[in-house]
C-alpha cells in the first residue's frame, strides 16, 4: 500500500496535486492577514439567509459561504478556504492541459505554477467572493474542451454544457 501512494506521488498528476497543495498550504497559512473585504461580507451575509433568487451571482456561492460557516464558523482563513482550494485545484487542472497538449513533466509543472501565480489566480484565491469559483468553472471547461479536440468523442458536449 506504502508503495502504491508512493509511486502515485511521483506520477506526473501527482507531482501537480503536491505542487497545488504546497500552494494551498502556503495560501491558508497567510491569507488571515487582513480582515473581510466588502464583497466578502455581502457572501457572508447571503450565506446566512440562503435564497434562489441572487441577481448579482448563482446561489452555489452563497451555498459554498454556507457550509464555511458551519464548518469553521466566522473564521477569516476558514471562509477563504474553499477560494484557495478553488485556485489550486485549478493548477493541477492547468497541468492536465499541457499534458493533453503533448507536455512532458516539466511543462506541466510549469502550466500548473504559471497557473498558480498568475494575478487573477491569486486574486481569486486571496477571497472568497461571487466570482471565487469562476475561475475554478473557467479552467475545467477548457480542459474539457481541450479532451473534446483530442479525442472528438461527442459526450464532451455534455460536460462542456455542464460547466
Amino acid at each position: 500500500m506504502r508503495k502504491r501512494i508512493a509511486d502515485h506521488a511521483r506520477s506526473d498528476l501527482g507531482i501537480l496535486i503536491l505542487v497545488a497543495l504546497a500552494r494551498l498550504v502556503l495560501h491558508v497559512a497567510t491569507n488571515g492577514q487582513y480582515g473581510f473585504h466588502r464583497d466578502e461580507l455581502q457572501t457572508l451575509d447571503d450565506a446566512r439567509h440562503l435564497d434562489w433568487g441572487f441577481v448579482a451571482y448563482p446561489p452555489i456561492t452563497p451555498l459554498i459561504g454556507r457550509l464555511e460557516l458551519f464548518l469553521f464558523g466566522i473564521s477569516l482563513v476558514g471562509f477563504r478556504l474553499f477560494a484557495a482550494v478553488a485556485v489550486s485545484m485549478a493548477m493541477v487542472l492547468g497541468g492536465m492541459i499541457a499534458r493533453e497538449l503533448g507536455g512532458k513533466r516539466h511543462v506541466q509543472l510549469l502550466a500548473a505554477l504559471s497557473v498558480g501565480i498568475s494575478p487573477v489566480s491569486l486574486i481569486q484565491g486571496a477571497v472568497f467572493q461571487y466570482v471565487s469559483v469562476d475561475y475554478l468553472w473557467g479552467v475545467t471547461v477548457t480542459y474539457f474542451l481541450v479532451r473534446l479536440l483530442k479525442s472528438e468523442d461527442p459526450r464532451w458536449w455534455v460536460l462542456i454544457g455542464a460547466g
